[in-house]
């Protein structure tokens, strides 16, 4: 429940929700969208601000449902299995450990207690963010000038992204 996820994450400031967001600018064109990200053990089980938490680099994938980490990341925080998970990929399907753990995206916003499985991952990064984060807010990507833009932020704005009307408001109107 992406509520769960981010409400002691985004507390009501004064009956207005605060918006916890973040922009990387990428050089160039890019094809995966790579940040750095920290995960710690999770603040059901280890709260207090003094908990270590672990950088590691971050593919944002929406076709995964769920995020997944690797045995590096278990290894480097510590973590313990919570249980078992069937993980449907393209070619296969296993049966994996999963874990319950905070997660740190990059401009401090973090969601605590994420339920993520283990997973092997080729390329050069030790976590996906899948949609049962992405879907907690907005997520936007834009390759305005050759530079890819991505921003996120949670919870959701209340009026969302409409490329749509942003498009027809700038072009000529047709005519019939």
């Amino acid at each position: 429940d992406p509520a769960f996820l981010f409400q002691s994450l985004c507390p009501q400031m004064k009956n207005q929700t605060f918006h916890h967001a973040f922009r990387i600018v990428y050089s160039g064109i890019v094809r995966e969208l790579i940040t750095d990200v920290t995960i710690a053990l999770p603040s059901s089980t280890h709260p207090g601000p003094a908990k270590e938490f672990k950088n590691f680099l971050a593919l944002w994938d929406t076709g995964a449902t769920h995020s997944v980490i690797t045995k590096n990341v278990v290894n480097a925080v510590g973590l313990i299995p919570t249980g078992k998970a069937t993980v449907k990929g393209v070619n296969s399907e296993d049966i994996v450990n999963t874990y319950i753990v905070d997660v740190g995206l990059p401009n401090r916003v973090l969601f605590t207690n994420v339920n993520v499985s283990e997973g092997l991952l080729q390329g050069h990064y030790y976590v996906i963010i899948g949609m049962d984060i992405i879907q907690a807010g907005d997520f936007s990507i834009a390759n305005a000038n050759g530079i890819t833009t991505f921003s996120y932020c949670c919870p959701p704005h209340k009026n969302p992204i409409d490329l749509l009307e942003k498009s027809e408001r700038v072009n000529p109107k047709r005519k019939h």
